[in-house]
């Protein structure tokens, strides 16, 4: 079988943008874009980054039909982007894909949605509403400590795994169960409501 390229298109907004503007630009309509960020209003922020075309990968045109009437949650967009950074290498006080410290690569991700993320992994972690385990979900910042300093944080995708950029083998999709990460765990923080 052949070798398929996955790339969805995003765009990010400028000041003056409308989504009917952002629309007619990419032939799409206002409600795909829509769907596809799961935007509740047309108001749009400049410098957000909207998913305005998913991938096609020459499936048949039922399981496309399929896919778009399930739609597509922010939280799932926001964790299939990260997850395009899967093996870039850990740099301390990276924030870009030629190397990512922790914090960075929260904030990188995050950023590319207009959510605008503190850059230390403490600061992250502070920034959302606290959660239980039992009350996490995907998309939710996971954080780690050291003693009492908050040393690490990452994005929560659900089933006990998360993804993060680690010192040892850069950005990876690692359990909470491994040793290591369940002595250090500390909690989750709920970023997007």
């Amino acid at each position: 079988m052949p070798t398929i390229a996955f790339a969805d298109t995003y765009y990010t907004v400028k000041s003056g943008d409308s989504l009917w503007k952002i629309a007619n630009s990419f032939s799409v309509s206002i409600d795909q874009i829509k769907n596809l960020n799961s935007l509740k209003s047309d108001l749009l922020q400049p410098g957000q980054s909207l998913l305005v075309k998913k991938s096609t990968d020459q499936r048949p045109a039922s399981a496309e039909i399929a896919e778009t009437s399930r739609g597509t949650s922010r939280p799932d967009t926001i964790i299939s982007y990260a997850k395009k950074y899967i093996g870039v290498p850990y740099r301390g006080g990276g924030q870009t894909p030629r190397g990512f410290d922790c914090s960075g690569y929260v904030q990188y991700v995050f950023k590319n949605f207009g959510i605008n993320m503190p850059r230390t992994a403490a600061e992250q972690y502070s920034a959302g509403r606290k959660v239980s385990r039992q009350e996490a979900e995907p998309g939710d910042i996971i954080a780690f400590r050291t003693g009492k300093y908050i040393s690490h944080s990452g994005i929560y995708l659900g089933g006990g795994k998360f993804i993060s950029s680690t010192s040892s083998r850069g950005v990876i999709i690692t359990s909470i169960q491994d040793p290591y990460w369940s002595d250090h765990f500390l909690g989750f923080s709920r970023i997007i409501e």
